[in-house]
């Protein structure tokens, strides 16, 4: 039984403009697309680790990384993207939220009873 691990989750996908597609060349059909991983126990979200940005076309489905791109403007709006808009979702913490809860309840509760 599996009781942790990692799992990735999607940030919505932004159009980029102008540029062509590496592999087909097709001009202004590019998105870039990002993903979250993070680390789960029993499928909860406890802390993010890490993200991945990828450049997809819409046209062949071709999926590019930022150094497959020749187009210094498609590389600019990629960098933009990666550093300024990739939000971590808030139920990446929910595992740890969780835990600081049980914690804080497990040291409160003695004064309570008393």
């Amino acid at each position: 039984m599996i009781i942790f691990g990692t799992g990735s989750s999607t940030i919505h996908p932004k159009k980029l403009e102008g540029g062509s597609c590496p592999y087909c060349n097709t001009e202004n059909n590019m998105w870039i697309q990002g993903y979250r991983k993070y680390i789960h126990v029993f499928w909860i979200p406890f802390f993010p680790i890490g993200k991945k940005v990828y450049s997809v076309c819409g046209h062949c489905k071709g999926a590019f990384e930022e150094r497959e791109f020749q187009n210094q403007q498609l590389i600019q709006s990629f960098n933009d993207f990666k550093n300024n808009q990739i939000k971590t979702p808030w139920y990446h913490f929910t595992g740890l939220t969780i835990l600081v809860v049980f914690i804080a309840l497990l040291i409160v509760l003695p004064y309570l009873t008393k």
